[in-house]
């Protein structure tokens, strides 16, 4: 993973409350907290701007609206000399209406203010993948105030994003020279909504990267598969998923079979090798990373396996299958400053980021209760999903993606478990036939996850309960919505139109966080803490009572 020396950002905000410039501040500084290359000032005083040239600081970030005479010599020569001498330069939304008095800081910034038409949603359209900023992102939409420029010249710097408007295409970022130094734009990032939108962040954190001196790497992860087995087709579903990510190849496979190593051949031709032994596959040299692909209860021997290798790892759901395997892992990863990573690639399922947006919009007030899972009556089969001693139990499989996404939508600390699994009808296979999991959270929500192979009639995928309305949603593409937002009662079908299956996202991250040093979206702790509710949950049904979560998965 790329890193570099630790570089000092200063964040200049103010101006009138419309525009949330102190509280973008407060977001950046816990955004670059986390990501860890930088440390953070943030000020409102204009007068800092004198004192940047010979300053600690590698950039500046300017979110501030009008002051537009208040650029007084001194402070535009200082702000000036500073981006001239190298220093870094990022602009946000109305730093383009602002100090426009300063014909020579408008000239900087290569355009100022003219218009905006009513806050709507708009397509960001990428122009170029070939730039720090914006390798491996994807057009998007975003609800925001689309600015207008004047005075600006597209021949005076590089265009990276733009949207249309009346048949023109209108700079949403571009970047350019000044002197020594580098300057940002970013159009986007009226209000407070528009910040909390994922690609908005990766841009406003890569515009102050780059600006502080970062390049596109232009080395390339190689990585290895570990399992081709034919189930789902995974092994050769991952090889696609990885050679369609910018900065990522697969060099090498590895399978017991030698049948299905031959299939890998016919299936990902000219790979440097093909392997039946992972000692081999781990002798390659320059080998980065490995994907493992294999049943449950060989995730922890392999990772650990590559992991003391050298390697990096990215595993199939689940993480593992007990918590002393999970703390194995982790500990050996960060010892030996490794990546690790499920591929919890279903957190991009276009039906869980529809209820993701309408949960954040106050669609159905306060969250109080979820419900969620499914099943079927009908015998398992006799294979090693069915095996409890391979697969973990009956909620290995789909519970890791459910409880996951339970998770993620309730933020805040779990205060005990109860579990419920059962053994009545397939006792031919040795997996429980119904497993259920009940959650207390910290904040008063409950949640409660089941699973069965003996359930004549199922609930809906989800039901989600708020103070102010309830979502239900089965494995269709439209949820069914109530809502009691606006005072009365509304009720609607949302149609699912983002896409499903996130495996391109999952792997761009991975892309990101192992060449750019940016942060990793699924984190090893995180896999950890579904382990440990499965773990409780199991322990609760055997015990009969309600239990809490192993220390670090509350």
């Amino acid at each position: 993973m790329e890193r570099c020396t630790v570089k000092k950002i200063l964040y200049l905000y103010g101006g009138p409350e419309f525009h949330p410039t102190e509280q973008g501040g407060k977001l950046l500084e816990s955004w670059l907290k986390t990501d860890g290359r930088f440390e953070f000032d943030m000020t409102s005083d204009l007068d800092v701007l004198t004192r940047l040239p010979g300053s600690p600081y590698a950039g500046v970030v300017v979110y501030t609206t009008g002051f537009e005479n208040e650029l007084t010599p001194e402070r535009e020569h200082g702000l000036l000399e500073f981006v001239r001498q190298g220093g870094g330069f990022v602009g946000i939304h109305s730093a383009a209406d602002s100090f426009r008095g300063s014909r020579a800081y408008v000239e900087m910034l290569n355009g100022e203010f003219l218009t905006h038409p009513v806050q709507h949603e708009f397509k960001v359209s990428i122009t170029s993948n070939k730039h720090y900023l914006t390798v491996r992102m994807p057009d998007f939409d975003i609800y925001d105030e689309m600015y207008h420029l004047q005075n600006f010249d597209p021949g005076r710097c590089t265009v990276l994003a733009q949207t249309q408007w009346l048949g023109q295409q209108m700079p949403m970022a571009f970047v350019r020279d000044y002197g020594q130094g580098r300057v940002a734009y970013l159009a986007n990032g009226h209000s407070a909504q528009a910040w909390h939108h994922p690609e908005f962040k990766k841009l406003l954190i890569r515009a102050i990267a780059w600006s502080t001196g970062a390049n596109l790497p232009e080395r390339v992860i190689r990585c290895g598969l570990l399992g081709y087995g034919p189930a789902f087709n995974m092994g050769r579903g991952h090889g696609g998923w990885i050679g369609a990510t910018e900065g990522m190849r697969v060099v090498a496979m590895c399978d017991a079979s030698p049948a299905r190593v031959e299939a890998a051949r016919q299936e990902l031709p000219g790979l440097e090798g093909y392997f039946t032994n992972l000692d081999e596959m781990l002798q390659m040299p320059d080998l980065d990373l490995v994907v493992v692909i294999l049943p449950h209860n060989l995730h922890a021997p392999a990772a650990l396996q590559c992991l003391h290798a050298g390697k990096n790892v990215v595993l199939e759901k689940p993480f593992c299958i007990t918590i002393h395997e999970a703390d194995e892992m982790i500990n050996t990863a960060h010892g030996s400053h490794l990546m690790l990573s499920l591929f919890h690639n279903r957190r991009w399922d276009g039906d869980y980021l529809t209820i993701r947006d309408i949960i954040d919009r106050g669609l159905i007030g306060n969250l109080f209760h979820i419900e969620c899972g499914g099943g079927g009556y009908g015998h398992p089969g006799f294979w090693w999903r069915s095996d409890k001693s391979v697969s973990g139990g009956v909620m290995y499989d789909w519970g890791a993606h459910f409880i996951d996404w339970m998770l993620n939508l309730v933020p805040s600390k779990i205060s005990q478990v109860m579990g419920d699994f059962q053994k009545r009808v397939w006792n031919s296979v040795t997996n429980e036939d119904h497993g259920e999991a009940w959650i207390r959270f910290e904040n008063g929500v409950t949640a409660d996850y089941w699973t069965s192979q003996i359930a004549a009639l199922s609930r809906p995928k989800w039901l989600i309960l708020g103070t102010k309305g309830a979502i239900r949603a089965d494995w269709k593409d439209e949820l069914e919505l109530v809502t009691y937002a606006n005072g009365l009662r509304q009720d609607s079908h949302v149609k699912v139109t983002l896409p499903g299956y996130g495996s391109t996202q999952y792997y761009r991250n991975i892309a990101d966080h192992l060449l750019m040093g940016e942060e990793l979206i699924v984190t090893p702790e995180q896999a950890r803490r579904v382990i440990g509710i499965i773990d409780a949950a199991q322990r609760s049904s055997k015990e009969g009572h309600s239990v809490s979560v192993a220390a670090g998965c509350e």
